[in-house]
Order: structure tokens, then C-alpha cells, then sequence
């Protein structure tokens, strides 16, 4: 388990406790010494010295906690071979020592053989000064020493053994708040990362809104001005159907912005796809949007091939944002006069868009009409295609762009009917179709527009 350096360093906490332990420890060696309970054979003055010294080390238990266990046995050790340790507060001492390397030393075998020399080191004392003792209590029976040195040893080892069993404890529940701490830190992370994500769809979904509706109408806006400009003097007629269809297209730009406004701040409805289409376009707006897409001049033919299939809002909405989008991309690219063949094709398993336009072999852009503007004129952000991509990707569907062989642009969308109406309807009787556009995509790696 990697430890954090800034948990390691000693605290304020670290230096309290050791005063604490070194002013007990010093009082206990002065009423030990002053009631002679103990037999010391120093001054004063060093007993106390002694006390706290031993003491210190607990500062950094747990930043270097076998080597401050084995400075601590030795001056333990040490001053109890000279007589001039305290025997109470210090075993405390030592058995917070011992405890220390088995909750905070890291290299876990590291700890164990640390731990087993400290445990051997001072049971080999204890044997020493054991038979030490035996030889100056002469008046003792052989019995009445094994029992008392059983006693000590007893106590030792349980005092010992306390320490080495509380110190796997702690490292074991540490190392368990850890993993808890690592798990929580991903969660936020991982949850900073959705927020973060979710954000960025919805800004993505915005702009593509606003693409997909709005630039659209103000496009449509700057043809028509053009038109009535340039028809003012000589057809007032035509002048002011244009501006008519400009204050209609104002007027559903206004709407648009509304329904996007609505839903950005309905947080009811924004947490749902279906929520989001809420006031958006479907297919049954399609006829007016060709309607006005022909005032403009544009010669659009409309084919609805099979029987039409119950859709999600969504995804009527997606699809009448493809025709818009490619609609504004013809007008733009090939001129407000070029010829449009929009297509509805209700297969068996999706439907099918496919828009194309007449402009010539390897042009982007055919000759402006003489009652608009040149359609070089009419910049674009290059994100329609992208945009369209994106929602059909979204639905489960494709979507490819891209110049036709025998000259003009053609836009291919195909989009997954929902599961229960593809499982639900049988296929419809075939209709009489159009004879289908049969040009092929010129390959290229940049069809966009």
C-alpha cells in the first residue's frame, strides 16, 4: 500500500503524547524513587533523563517505525542493565514501539522479521537477567523462582503478543479505509467525468440544433432579401412574396429558438431524448419546409416509396433535420434554381433518405440565379454533414455524403426502424417506384460541406 508522505509526518497530536507519556513516566520514577519501591542504582537525574529519551522516538513511529522500535528496546534495555530506567509508563512505551511497526511499516515483511528479532532480543534479556537474579536470591527454592520467572514470562508474551496482534489490526483496517478512500476518489472522478461529458453532449447537441434550424431559416433569410433587392424596382410582385416569405421564416426562426430555449431550461424534460424533442420539427412538417424551400426557387421532387411506419419523435425529428440541412446544402452549393429529388424509402428494417442534386460534374457550385445572390456568397461552418452524421450515429443508423459520377450531390441516410415496429409490421406491398438514382459516390476524403 503506497503511503502518502504528508500522512507520515509527525502532528501536533504526536508531540502531546509524548510529553504526556515523559511527564508520566518522570513522575512515576520520582515516586518510585523517593518511596524506594524500585531499586535504582543512579542518580535522579538520569532516571528521569532516561524516561524521556525512550520516550522521543514516538514522534516519528510512523515514518520510521522499525527503526525508532529498535532505538527505543535499546535504550530501554540499555538502562534497565544500569538500573536507571522506570519500569511502568516506559513498558508502555516499548509496547506502543512494537505496535508501530505493525501498523504503519509498509514492507510487510520487513515488519514481521523486525518484530521477531525485537521479540527474540528482549525474551533473551529477560532469560539473562532471569538467571542473573537466581544466583543472588539464595534463600529462593528452585520452584519458587521457575514460578515467578513463568509469571514475567507469561506477561511478556502477552504484553508482547497484545502489541504484534493490535499492529496486523490496524494495518489491515488502514490498508482497508484506503481502498475505500481510492474507490470513492474514482467514483467522484468518474462522476466529474460524466458531468463533464454530459455537458459536452449538450453543448454538441445545441450547436447542432442551432445548425440544423436556424442557419437554415437565416439562409433562407438571405436568399429571399436578395431576391426582393434585386426585384423591387421590376417586379414588386415578386418583391413582396419574398419579403413574406422572410417575415415567415423570421417567424418559425423565433419558434425555433423558443422550443430550444423551452428545453434548456425544462430540467424535466431535458433529462430524456424524448424529452428534448419537445416542440421540435417531425416528418409532418416536412411539406412545408419543401414548400418553402421551392418559394426560393428550388425545383424539389418528393417520393414517399413503401407504407409509412409509426416513428419516435426523435427520430422524425433527426430525419427532418437530414432533409433540411441537405436542402440548405443544395441551395447553398448548387444554386436556389438547382433540381432536388427527395426521397422516403420505408424498407422492412429502416428507412431510407436520400437527397440529390443536379449541380455539375466536379463543381460545388453552378451559376447564380439572376434574382439571388452567388451562392459563393453564402458561407457555411462546414458542420452540416458532421451534424447529420452525428444524429443518425446516434440512432443507430449511417450516413454518407458525397458528388455523384455523373455530376451533382447525394446525401444516403438510413436509420433503424424501433424494435417493436420492425417485429410488429409485416412488410408493405411494394409501390410503384421511381426509377432509383442509380450515380454512384465519386470516393473522396473530404465530402464534406
Amino acid at each position: 500500500m503506497a503511503e502518502n508522505s504528508e500522512s507520515l509526518k509527525p502532528t501536533k497530536g504526536d508531540v502531546y503524547l509524548v510529553l504526556a507519556l515523559a511527564a508520566a513516566s518522570v513522575v512515576f520514577a520520582i515516586l518510585y524513587n523517593t518511596t524506594s519501591y524500585w531499586p535504582f542504582k543512579g542518580p535522579l537525574w538520569l532516571i528521569c533523563l532516561m524516561s524521556v529519551v525512550v520516550t522521543l522516538p514516538l514522534i516519528w513511529r510512523r515514518r520510521f517505525p522499525s527503526q525508532m522500535a529498535w532505538i527505543q528496546t535499546t535504550i530501554f534495555v540499555t538502562a534497565q542493565v544500569l538500573e536507571v530506567m522506570e519500569p511502568g509508563v516506559t513498558q508502555i512505551i516499548i509496547f506502543m514501539g512494537v505496535y508501530a511497526v505493525g501498523a504503519w511499516q509498509s514492507n510487510r515483511k520487513a515488519a514481521f522479521i523486525s518484530r521477531l528479532l525485537l521479540c527474540v532480543g528482549i525474551f533473551i534479556y529477560l532469560i539473562v537477567s532471569t538467571a542473573l537474579q537466581f544466583k543472588e536470591m539464595g534463600d529462593m527454592t528452585v520452584l519458587q523462582f521457575a514460578a515467578a520467572s513463568g509469571v514475567s514470562f507469561l506477561i511478556n508474551i502477552a504484553f508482547f503478543g497484545g502489541a504484534w496482534l493490535f499492529g496486523n489490526r490496524a494495518w489491515k483496517q488502514r490498508r482497508l479505509l484506503e481502498e475505500l478512500r481510492s474507490a470513492n476518489e474514482e467514483v467522484r472522478s468518474q462522476e466529474r467525468q460524466l458531468t463533464s461529458q454530459a455537458l459536452d453532449l449538450e453543448r454538441v447537441r445545441i450547436a447542432r440544433e442551432l445548425h440544423d434550424g436556424i442557419a437554415h431559416h437565416i439562409t433562407g433569410v438571405g436568399i429571399h432579401a436578395a431576391a426582393a433587392r434585386r426585384s423591387l424596382e421590376k417586379n414588386p410582385d415578386k418583391a413582396r412574396e419574398s419579403l413574406k416569405t422572410i417575415e415567415s421564416s423570421t417567424r418559425e426562426t423565433v419558434e425555433e429558438l423558443r422550443a430550444l430555449v423551452y428545453t434548456l431550461r425544462d430540467t424535466d424534460d431535458a433529462n430524456t431524448a424524448e424529452g428534448n424533442t419537445k416542440g421540435n420539427p417531425s416528418l409532418g412538417d416536412v411539406p412545408e419546409l419543401i414548400d418553402v424551400a421551392s418559394r426560393s426557387g428550388q425545383q424539389i421532387e418528393v417520393h414517399t416509396i413503401g407504407q409509412p411506419r409509426p416513428l419516435t419523435p426523435i427520430t422524425e425529428m433527426s430525419v427532418y433535420r437530414v432533409i433540411q440541412e441537405s436542402l440548405t446544402n443544395c441551395r447553398r452549393y448548387a444554386g436556389s434554381h438547382a433540381e432536388v429529388d427527395v426521397r422516403l424509402r420505408y424498407g422492412t428494417a429502416n428507412l431510407e433518405i436520400e437527397i440529390s442534386d443536379s449541380r455539375a460534374l466536379g463543381a460545388h457550385h453552378d451559376e447564380p440565379h439572376p434574382e439571388t445572390e452567388a451562392p459563393t456568397k453564402q458561407s457555411g461552418l462546414g458542420l452540416g454533414i458532421i451534424g447529420m452524421r452525428e444524429r443518425m450515429s446516434a440512432l443507430g443508423g449511417s450516413l454518407e455524403a458525397g458528388p455523384k459520377s455523373r455530376g451533382g450531390w447525394l446525401v444516403r441516410a438510413q436509420i433503424p426502424y424501433p424494435r417493436n415496429v420492425a417485429d410488429a409490421e409485416e412488410p408493405a406491398p411494394k409501390t410503384k417506384e421511381p426509377a432509383p438514382d442509380t450515380s454512384t459516390m465519386i470516393p473522396t476524403a473530404k465530402a464534406e460541406q
